[in-house]
């Protein structure tokens, strides 16, 4: 069910969908067929986590448009958004690998934790509809639980633990990556604020949540 054919595009692309519409139905099935594959599906992963990424970008792309960026800086901007949630989503897997090596009674090997994690972000693929009005918040929440269940049904076939086992480490994971992240975030914020600000422009509105109280306010004005 979930064969790994990339002989051309149109096979890479069912390979990847099909992976995806696993990761969505958070069928355990997929994240084990990811894990115990004996090829070399980094690429097909990383455009995973990529897509991923992408959406989420798109979802929370209304910042941009109050913001009035140009088409070619609302890619740009949509490309390092993704291209940051890889990154986020790199720390997480390095942070299970250490935790799975440190605590675990054997070695684990990176690539196979980095697949099954990395499918974990599938459900993020629906992330474009945060741009519903009105849902949107309500539609992000949801999708961080969705996102949040996925990566305990990775780390419960993958290491064969208990619910309650994966849930405790699943939380202590995504606790100590948010640290690492945010550590990383403050000591490149400068490069990146310039980077962003060269290719995007300056943003004055950072998040969707002030889109949202913005309109509220307003409303009330008008009320």
């Amino acid at each position: 069910m979930y064969d790994f054919d990339t002989s051309n595009l149109f096979a890479y692309l069912d390979t990847m969908l099909r992976l995806v519409g696993g990761a969505l139905k958070l069928d355990p099935v997929a994240f084990q067929a990811v894990f115990d594959y004996r090829g070399e599906p980094t690429w097909l992963l990383f455009w995973i986590v990529f897509g991923a990424g992408l959406s989420l970008m798109v979802g929370q792309s209304v910042v941009l448009f109050a913001n009035q960026v140009t088409p070619v800086r609302f890619l740009v901007s949509l490309i390092l958004g993704a291209l940051t949630f890889v990154l986020n989503v790199v720390v997480v897997v390095l942070v299970v690998w250490a935790m799975a090596n440190l605590l675990g009674e054997r070695s684990w090997a990176l690539g196979q934790i980095a697949r099954a994690i990395a499918l974990a972000s599938g459900p993020y693929w629906l992330a474009f509809l945060i741009l519903i009005p009105y849902l949107g918040l309500i539609l992000e929440r949801a999708l961080k639980i969705y996102v949040f269940l996925a990566l305990l049904v990775a780390l419960i076939t993958v290491f064969n633990i208990t619910f309650w086992g994966a849930l405790g480490g699943g939380l202590v994971a995504l606790i100590l990556a948010q640290a690492i992240n945010t550590l990383l975030g403050r000591l490149l914020t400068p490069l990146t604020a310039r980077l962003t600000e060269t290719l995007v422009g300056a943003v004055e509105i950072s998040s969707t949540r002030e889109i949202y109280e913005m309109f509220a306010r307003r409303n009330q004005i008008v009320d």
